[in-house]
């Protein structure tokens, strides 16, 4: 089991290997079981460098992104909202593993969001947060290859329909924003490595990703580096949460820390946690969305 609250690198690492074997049903476990991707648990520790997620008040500085932003703000709430719980932190990195293990009741809830589509998909067994995104405001990048001038010169509706792109059709609404698009060809593969190297390799000319928290954004994955279409932004259609089971612990959180969530929701608090950790960029915040 990994403490929450100080998980580290080397800990972080070693909880990959953990998917080995089959996850113990709630009742074998003593804690509260909360799933993400092995990626994120690792940039989770790093964010966190020794601190107790349940002072966080900011969620600016190094290893920020959404969904570890995502993963700190339930982790924060569960600790101030029930602070005799323990968590176990569990690496799910399949999307689709990760609404199994839920609907099953084997983990108590997702750490990073999901879009209400594929949770409504899941039915009773699941139970919503409120919306941590709002349609509409999920607003991601085009990126292509550095020597791809044609992906890069595109600037309206009308030159990025003469483009391919490459996506995960499993990814409901990522598929479905891009097939609205109505590009020349949108390409069917099933992990993040393989889009990313379809691109590097001109196989693709573009795919959709947030558009990372740095000056130039650029796009650094699978040790290549993609460059934005600048001036061009898709604003994905659908909303974002976070999701409980309805085992013991699934239900204690949905009752005990998604109310707090929507307050942070209505108070501001969590459009701020977005902008902090860079979701929200300010570089790109006037770019045209094509789609909106």
């Amino acid at each position: 089991m990994i403490p929450a609250h100080c998980i580290t690198r080397r800990t972080a690492l070693a909880a990959v290997g953990t998917l080995a074997g089959p996850l113990p049903s709630l009742a074998e476990a003593a804690t509260l079981r909360v799933a993400a991707p092995a990626d994120v648990l690792l940039d989770y520790g790093l964010f966190l460098a020794g601190r107790d997620v349940a002072d966080l008040r900011s969620f600016e500085g190094p290893h920020a992104r959404r969904d570890v932003m995502e993963l700190a703000l339930l982790m924060r709430e569960i600790r101030r909202q029930w602070p005799q719980s323990g968590t176990e932190l569990v690496p799910i990195d399949s999307y689709q593993r990760a609404f199994l293990e839920l609907r099953s009741g084997r983990i108590s809830a997702l750490g990073t969001t999901v879009w209400r589509m594929d949770l409504d998909a899941v039915g009773k067994d699941a139970i919503a947060s409120p919306a941590m995104l709002q349609v509409g405001d999920f607003v991601v990048g085009l990126y292509t290859a550095a020597g791809n001038k044609k992906a890069l010169q595109a600037r309206d509706l009308g030159a990025i329909q003469t483009l391919s792109a490459v996506s995960n059709s499993d990814w409901s609404v990522d598929w479905s924003t891009l097939k609205a698009l109505n590009l020349r060809q949108l390409t069917d593969v099933k992990t993040w490595r393989q889009m990313v190297l379809s691109v590097a390799r001109g196989r693709a000319d573009v795919l959709m990703a947030p558009f990372p928290n740095r000056a130039d954004l650029v796009l650094e994955a699978e040790g290549v580096s993609l460059q934005p279409v600048r001036d061009v932004a898709i604003a994905l259609q659908g909303s974002r949460h976070l999701a409980a089971s309805r085992s013991p612990g699934g239900l204690a959180i949905a009752e005990k820390v998604f109310p707090a969530l929507a307050a942070l929701a209505g108070n501001g608090s969590l459009k701020r946690a977005y902008q902090e950790c860079g979701f929200i960029n300010p570089r790109t915040s006037r770019w045209p969305v094509l789609n909106k």
